[in-house]
């Protein structure tokens, strides 16, 4: 639940900025309105309708609104969640008590009529503190709204596109992460190699001379099928996630005061695997045929281990043992080859490993293995193909089958399945925000032109006299724009600096990527502003192409 927190809260900020800019959306609308019928309202207030009577009317209009809005949103939930449950990533927790329930819907019920209040108190505020005289007096003109009105309206605006600029900020950051991650070197190759899991049942495969000869067996079949070109076994595939960490003792190292435990990976191997698995050797050997119960007990360690515990040195004929130091009774075994580390999960560092072959494991392990413990009696199969590892599933079926026509084969997948399946949880979270900077910059674009076109079309009148006396149509589109410009400077701005202090909370959320990267703040800045001009590329052709003669007729 720890690790989970700093993802939900952002996600959880990510709703409340999409939320905020939908409430100006609507509060900036609804001001729009109320100016619009500033001459409605003033007569009502002049025919004897109090003040209090304007803002409920302004206030329940908002709530039913908003109410109505959280009930078509509440129903759109309950589809979506049908459909985009089968859509979650496997390896993502308790996607099955994903549901729909009453608190969720009173939460989303009471929160719409939160919106409404919010979005419809200053609006009505506004409406009811409307001057009678006044307003009579413009005829019912809107070019002479107060100045204060177009301040609130351009102070939303830049509140919407600053917040856009940090979430789309936030989306950048998670897209170049998960970028870096499948740049990464896994330490294996994951192209043209099938998987498959096996559990040899205990009451057929009691012995370990049994569960060898099961191996050896399969071990032939498969390298015998065409297009193999390695074949092998292993107690724990990388990238899956799983598998513990177990203590070990290597000859000869000191370790500090207070340095705890040796832990390291360590997988029981059989057959042909690094080669399989597309792991090279970087010193010494693979495990052969003849690295059997009753020859000399030998592993193969990750080059981190080596680098650890015999720094400098040479770690072929370094000896470790299971257990730790106390266990002076088990066997050591002598390190025959040594291997680059292999990620066990895609954004995590590789683990410190040491290697066994699965013919010798039970042999190793010595008095601290229970008489119950049998080496490779479950796993997985790993083989690597000249053609697409689809095609050799039925073959692979086919031969385990041959061996022991009672035993199943599951989990049948490639191997960049598994690693696709390892990078979801980062794949769905960097979706589901780039989903809401979307609908951050869409919204925000829907308040520019908004307000940009409001604007123009109060200041018709203007134009009409700008055009009569000479001006050029361009010369009243660079107007209008350099307007809408500078809102998005104002927003770009204040965006920028929130996002410098919003993107250090998701420092947990990134992989090998800088949370103040430059380029992802640049682009984010660059896009918004880019998009606050676009939004105002409509009104402004709306403005230049005023007819002058009919707009003075109609002021």
């Amino acid at each position: 639940m720890a690790e989970a927190r700093p993802l939900i809260q952002t996600f959880f900020l990510a709703v409340v900025v999409v939320l905020f800019i939908a409430c100006a959306n609507l509060a900036g609308l609804f001001l729009v309105r109320v100016i619009r019928r500033r001459r409605e309202i003033s007569v009502r207030l002049a025919l004897g309708a109090g003040p209090e009577t304007i803002l409920r009317s302004y206030l329940v209009e908002a709530l039913v609104l908003s109410t109505s809005g959280g009930i078509l949103g509440l129903a759109l939930a309950a589809f979506a969640l049908r459909v985009g449950v089968k859509l979650l990533p496997e390896t993502l927790p308790r996607t099955g008590s994903i549901s729909l329930d009453w608190h969720v819907v009173w939460f989303a019920l009471g929160l719409s009529v939160l919106t409404g209040l919010f979005c419809g108190l200053v609006p009505a505020f506004t409406a009811a503190r409307t001057g009678v005289s006044e307003a009579l007096k413009e005829g019912g003109r809107t070019g002479s709204a107060s100045r204060g009105h177009a301040r609130l309206r351009s102070a939303l605006v830049i509140a919407e596109l600053a917040v856009a600029l940090v979430l789309l900020s936030a989306s950048g950051l998670l897209l170049r992460s998960f970028e870096k991650m499948r740049e990464i070197d896994l330490g294996f190759r994951v192209d043209h190699v099938l998987t498959a899991s096996f559990s040899l049942p205990r009451g057929r495969y009691s012995t370990q001379n049994a569960i060898n000869a099961f191996q050896a067996s399969l071990q032939d079949r498969l390298q015998q099928l065409p297009g193999v070109i390695a074949a092998g076994t292993t107690s724990v595939l990388p990238a899956s996630g799983v598998g513990g960490m177990a203590v070990f003792t290597p000859e000869g190292y000191v370790p500090p005061n207070g340095s705890g435990l040796n832990l390291a990976w360590m997988p029981e191997v059989t057959g042909d695997y690094f080669r399989a698995q597309g792991i090279q050797i970087l010193r010494g050997r693979a495990f052969t045929m003849a690295d059997k119960d009753g020859s000399p007990l030998v592993v193969i360690v990750s080059r981190g281990l080596a680098e650890h515990y015999w720094p400098g040195q040479d770690p072929i004929g370094k000896r470790v043992h299971r257990g730790p130091k106390e266990a002076t009774a088990l066997p050591w075994l002598t390190v025959v080859g040594e291997i680059d580390g292999v990620k066990q999960l895609s954004d995590l560092p590789a683990k410190q490993e040491i290697y066994v072959p699965a013919t010798q494991a039970k042999t190793d392990a010595g008095t601290l293995a229970s008489p119950d413990m049998l080496a490779g009696d479950s796993g997985s199969i790993v083989m690597r193909s000249q053609v697409p590892p689809a095609q050799l599933a039925d073959a692979l079926q086919a031969s385990v089958r041959s061996i022991d026509p009672q035993l199943p084969v599951t989990n049948i997948a490639s191997m960049d399945q598994i690693v696709s399946e390892d990078q979801a949880p980062r794949r769905f979270n960097t979706v589901l925000i780039s989903a809401f900077a979307a609908a951050a910059v869409l919204l925000a674009l829907l308040g520019v032109y908004s307000v940009v076109a409001f604007s123009t079309a109060t200041r018709n009148q203007e134009m009409a006299i700008r055009l009569a006396l000479g001006s050029g149509r361009p010369s009243i589109m660079g107007l209008i724009l350099t307007s809408g410009a500078k809102l998005g400077l104002a927003g770009c701005g204040v965006g920028f600096v929130a996002a410098l202090f919003a993107m250090r909370l998701m420092r947990s959320l990134v992989f090998q990527v800088n949370v103040l990267d430059p380029a992802v703040l640049a682009f984010s800045t660059l896009v918004v502003f880019l998009i606050t001009v676009l939004a105002s590329i409509v009104p402004a052709s709306r403005a230049a192409s005023v007819e002058p003669v009919k707009a003075l007729r109609d002021a």
